[in-house]
Protein backbone atom coordinates (compact mmCIF):
# COMPACT_ATOMS: atom_id res chain seq x y z
CA UNK A 1 0.00 0.00 0.00
CA UNK A 2 1.31 3.42 -0.95
CA UNK A 3 1.76 6.06 1.70
CA UNK A 4 0.39 9.58 1.25
CA UNK A 5 3.86 10.66 0.16
CA UNK A 6 4.07 7.84 -2.35
CA UNK A 7 0.68 8.76 -3.81
CA UNK A 8 1.81 12.34 -4.26
CA UNK A 9 4.75 11.24 -6.42
CA UNK A 10 3.07 8.47 -8.43
CA UNK A 11 2.02 10.67 -11.40
CA UNK A 12 5.42 12.38 -11.86
CA UNK A 13 7.09 8.97 -11.45
CA UNK A 14 4.80 7.42 -14.07
CA UNK A 15 5.37 10.31 -16.49
CA UNK A 16 9.15 10.12 -16.09
CA UNK A 17 9.05 6.35 -16.49
CA UNK A 18 7.07 6.71 -19.72
CA UNK A 19 9.63 9.23 -21.01
CA UNK A 20 12.49 6.85 -20.25
CA UNK A 21 10.66 3.94 -21.91
CA UNK A 22 9.91 6.04 -25.01
CA UNK A 23 13.56 7.17 -25.15
CA UNK A 24 14.72 3.54 -24.89
CA UNK A 25 12.23 2.54 -27.59
CA UNK A 26 13.49 5.23 -29.96
CA UNK A 27 17.11 4.32 -29.27
CA UNK A 28 16.38 0.70 -30.18
CA UNK A 29 14.28 1.75 -33.17
CA UNK A 30 16.96 4.10 -34.49
CA UNK A 31 19.57 1.41 -34.01
CA UNK A 32 17.47 -0.98 -36.10
CA UNK A 33 16.41 1.58 -38.75
CA UNK A 34 19.24 4.13 -39.17
CA UNK A 35 17.61 5.58 -42.30
CA UNK A 36 15.49 7.74 -40.00
CA UNK A 37 18.63 9.56 -38.92
CA UNK A 38 19.66 10.42 -42.48
CA UNK A 39 16.79 12.84 -43.11
CA UNK A 40 18.59 15.95 -41.92
CA UNK A 41 16.61 19.04 -42.67
CA UNK A 42 17.22 22.48 -41.31
CA UNK A 43 14.61 24.04 -39.11
CA UNK A 44 12.94 27.32 -40.04
CA UNK A 45 15.11 29.18 -37.52
CA UNK A 46 18.31 27.97 -39.21
CA UNK A 47 17.01 28.54 -42.72
CA UNK A 48 16.02 32.15 -42.12
CA UNK A 49 18.67 33.42 -39.68
CA UNK A 50 21.60 31.15 -40.67
CA UNK A 51 22.24 30.49 -37.00
CA UNK A 52 21.93 27.33 -34.95
CA UNK A 53 18.94 26.82 -32.68
CA UNK A 54 19.50 24.91 -29.40
CA UNK A 55 18.27 21.69 -31.07
CA UNK A 56 20.50 21.84 -34.15
CA UNK A 57 22.83 18.88 -34.28
CA UNK A 58 20.56 16.81 -32.06
CA UNK A 59 20.03 14.12 -34.69
CA UNK A 60 23.78 13.83 -35.27
CA UNK A 61 24.32 13.73 -31.53
CA UNK A 62 21.91 10.82 -31.15
CA UNK A 63 23.48 9.06 -34.14
CA UNK A 64 26.97 9.46 -32.66
CA UNK A 65 25.70 8.31 -29.27
CA UNK A 66 24.23 5.18 -30.83
CA UNK A 67 27.59 4.52 -32.51
CA UNK A 68 29.28 4.84 -29.11
CA UNK A 69 31.10 8.08 -29.95
CA UNK A 70 30.31 10.13 -26.86
CA UNK A 71 32.78 12.91 -27.71
CA UNK A 72 31.30 13.51 -31.17
CA UNK A 73 27.81 13.32 -29.71
CA UNK A 74 28.67 15.96 -27.14
CA UNK A 75 30.28 18.23 -29.74
CA UNK A 76 27.31 17.89 -32.11
CA UNK A 77 24.83 18.81 -29.40
CA UNK A 78 25.20 18.06 -25.68
CA UNK A 79 21.45 18.27 -25.03
CA UNK A 80 20.55 14.60 -25.74
CA UNK A 81 23.18 13.37 -23.27
CA UNK A 82 22.19 16.04 -20.75
CA UNK A 83 18.49 15.24 -21.15
CA UNK A 84 19.09 11.53 -20.60
CA UNK A 85 21.20 12.17 -17.51
CA UNK A 86 18.60 14.57 -16.10
CA UNK A 87 15.74 12.11 -16.77
CA UNK A 88 17.58 9.39 -14.88
CA UNK A 89 18.53 11.89 -12.15
CA UNK A 90 14.86 12.84 -11.71
CA UNK A 91 13.55 9.27 -12.00
CA UNK A 92 15.66 7.86 -9.14
CA UNK A 93 14.35 10.23 -6.40
CA UNK A 94 10.81 9.80 -7.72
CA UNK A 95 11.19 6.02 -7.44
CA UNK A 96 12.54 6.40 -3.90
CA UNK A 97 9.66 8.71 -2.92
CA UNK A 98 7.04 6.33 -4.33
CA UNK A 99 8.34 3.23 -2.54
CA UNK A 100 9.53 4.77 0.73
CA UNK A 101 7.53 4.05 3.86
CA UNK A 102 9.16 6.78 5.96
CA UNK A 103 7.51 10.09 5.08
CA UNK A 104 10.32 12.04 6.75
CA UNK A 105 12.90 10.71 4.28
CA UNK A 106 11.53 12.18 1.05
CA UNK A 107 14.21 13.03 -1.50
CA UNK A 108 14.14 16.33 -3.32
CA UNK A 109 13.40 15.62 -6.98
CA UNK A 110 14.99 18.66 -8.58
CA UNK A 111 17.04 21.31 -6.84
CA UNK A 112 16.66 24.96 -7.80
CA UNK A 113 20.20 25.11 -9.15
CA UNK A 114 19.48 22.11 -11.39
CA UNK A 115 16.42 23.78 -12.86
CA UNK A 116 18.46 26.90 -13.56
CA UNK A 117 21.22 24.67 -14.90
CA UNK A 118 18.88 23.34 -17.58
CA UNK A 119 18.24 26.90 -18.78
CA UNK A 120 21.93 27.76 -18.67
CA UNK A 121 22.87 24.70 -20.73
CA UNK A 122 20.18 25.29 -23.38
CA UNK A 123 20.69 29.04 -23.78
CA UNK A 124 24.45 28.82 -23.21
CA UNK A 125 24.74 26.32 -26.04
CA UNK A 126 22.68 28.57 -28.29
CA UNK A 127 24.70 31.72 -27.51
CA UNK A 128 28.20 30.24 -27.47
CA UNK A 129 27.77 28.14 -30.60
CA UNK A 130 26.47 31.12 -32.60
CA UNK A 131 29.08 33.58 -31.30
CA UNK A 132 31.83 31.15 -32.26
CA UNK A 133 30.21 30.69 -35.68
CA UNK A 134 29.62 34.36 -36.51
CA UNK A 135 32.76 35.98 -35.09
CA UNK A 136 35.37 33.20 -35.28
CA UNK A 137 33.97 31.16 -38.23
CA UNK A 138 34.22 27.91 -36.33
CA UNK A 139 31.43 25.51 -37.25
CA UNK A 140 31.77 21.98 -35.95
CA UNK A 141 28.60 20.84 -37.72
CA UNK A 142 29.62 22.53 -40.98
CA UNK A 143 26.11 23.58 -42.01
CA UNK A 144 26.26 27.37 -41.62
CA UNK A 145 29.90 28.22 -42.28
CA UNK A 146 29.40 28.89 -46.00
CA UNK A 147 27.00 31.73 -45.20
CA UNK A 148 29.28 33.39 -42.62
CA UNK A 149 32.59 33.29 -44.54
Amino acid sequence: MLTATGKRFIIPFAATSVLLIVAAFFIVWLKIDPILLETRQHCLFSQTLHLYCPGCGGTRAVQALLAGDIADSFLSNPLPIYALVMLIRIWIPLLHNVVTKDETRVWKVLANWEAWGILVVVFGLFIVRNIVLVFFHVDYLGDMISYWQ
